[in-house]
């Protein structure tokens, strides 16, 4: 597939696209406050990949609400993917240890 119709393709759907990535950031936020910030995991028991975690979604938030002419391209949806997906992986990586820390197997 050449790059034009790929390009050609996610400016029809960008819409769609950015408007997916902002529910699934909300959700990770607030499963990543409810999980670790309102049970006091983060304070505690010194949990630092929440925290990391909650800034890269705020960062991804912050990436979607303020307006630019960026929208509509494909870059930068995909750096901003990309940045959900790390924060993705230290939600995931501290519920792992979470599990761990108190003697349960995540498998």
């Amino acid at each position: 597939m050449p790059l034009n119709a790929s390009r050609l393709r996610f400016e029809q759907q960008h819409n769609v696209l950015w408007g997916n990535l902002s529910r699934l950031n909300g959700i990770l936020i607030v499963a990543n406050v409810s999980l670790f910030f309102l049970t006091g995991q983060v304070t505690s028991h010194g949990y630092t990949y929440p925290i990391i975690s909650l800034s890269l979604l705020m960062l991804v938030s912050v990436g979607l609400v303020i307006p630019s002419g960026l929208l509509d391209r494909l870059w930068y949806y995909c750096v901003f993917l990309a940045i959900e997906f790390v924060g993705f992986y230290f939600l995931l990586a501290s519920v792992v240890y979470w599990l761990n820390a108190n003697g349960t197997s995540p498998t």
